[in-house]
C-alpha cells in the first residue's frame, strides 16, 4: 500500500488542513491583525515611492539616465527612423521617375 493512500495520514492530513484553515480565518477577522497589515503595506508602498524619488533625482544631479529617459529617447529614435525610411522611399521614387525638362522661356 503506498503512504499516500494510507487511512491514517489521510486523516491527518484532512485534520491539519481544517486547523489550518481555522488559524487562518481567525487571523483574517482579526481587525488588529488586517489594521496593522494594512498600515505596514501602505508604509512600505510610501517607502517605496520616496526611494524611486530620490533615486531619480540622484541620477539627474549625476547626468544618468533613467530608464524612463532611455525609453523616451528609444521612442523618439523609432520616430526618426519611419521619417528616413519615408525619406528614402520618396527619394528612390524621385530617382526612378524621368527627368522632366525645364519649361522654355
Amino acid at each position: 500500500m503506498a503512504i499516500r493512500e494510507n487511512p491514517l495520514l489521510k486523516k491527518m492530513i484532512a485534520s491539519g488542513e481544517e486547523r489550518m484553515s481555522k488559524i487562518a480565518m481567525q487571523l483574517l477577522s482579526n481587525e488588529k491583525l488586517m489594521n496593522a497589515l494594512q498600515k505596514s503595506v501602505h508604509t512600505a508602498l510610501e517607502a517605496k515611492a520616496a526611494v524611486e524619488k530620490n533615486t531619480q533625482a540622484l541620477l539627474s544631479t549625476l547626468n544618468i539616465p533613467t530608464a524612463g529617459d532611455v525609453r523616451k529617447l528609444e521612442g523618439k529614435i523609432e520616430e526618426l527612423e519611419k521619417v528616413f525610411e519615408s525619406l528614402s522611399a520618396k527619394i528612390g521614387e524621385l530617382q526612378k521617375a524621368p527627368p522632366t525638362e525645364p519649361p522654355k522661356t
